[in-house]
């Protein structure tokens, strides 16, 4: 579907897409699943990027480069709330999977 939009920030018009290419259900499968690996990976790069950008700041802090310390605090708080929001969502898809694994078939 494409959406046009004129001055002013208004819809003008709205048109279907018909050159979408219409893919069968294993090859969405394969996709989303390529999709949901890649999200995961980006997710998990963001917080090691994260625990990076912390101990640099302490590192330039410790070297005199950074005056404040509040600035390495706040990435240090960073890094741990990512960190422990990793942590839940495995803890909850280690979860799922065992409940999964319980259940009779």
């Amino acid at each position: 579907m494409t959406v046009a939009i004129g001055e002013n920030s208004t819809i003008t018009g709205i048109r279907p897409d018909f050159n979408q290419n219409l893919t069968s259900g294993s090859e969405r499968a394969r996709d989303n699943e390529t999709n949901f690996i890649s999200y995961l990976n980006d997710a998990l790069q963001e917080v090691d990027n994260l625990q990076k950008e912390a101990a640099e700041s302490a590192q330039k802090l410790a070297l005199g480069e950074e005056e404040y310390l509040h600035n390495t605090m706040i990435a240090y708080e960073k890094a741990n709330l990512a960190l422990q929001l990793t942590i839940e969502v495995r803890n909850k898809v280690i979860e799922a999977y065992q409940e999964i694994m319980r259940m009779q078939m």
